[in-house]
């Protein structure tokens, strides 16, 4: 169904960069950016996001 909804019809290649110990912010804010150049419709707009999670061993 997103791809039939998909607004981006010819979709760029992206290279993703590795996070070289940046901060997770601006890591998640250019993958989440290159999601978006790829993928933009309804489903994406109601159902997709970001989370991040965190194991912790005792």
């Amino acid at each position: 169904l997103h791809e039939d909804l998909n607004r981006v019809h010819n979709k760029p290649y992206v290279e993703l960069k590795d996070s070289d110990n940046r901060p997770d912010e601006t890591v998640a804010y250019e993958h989440w950016a290159n999601h978006l150049a790829r993928n933009t419709s309804i489903i994406v707009d109601l159902f997709h996001g970001l989370l991040r999670s965190q194991v912790k061993c005792r």
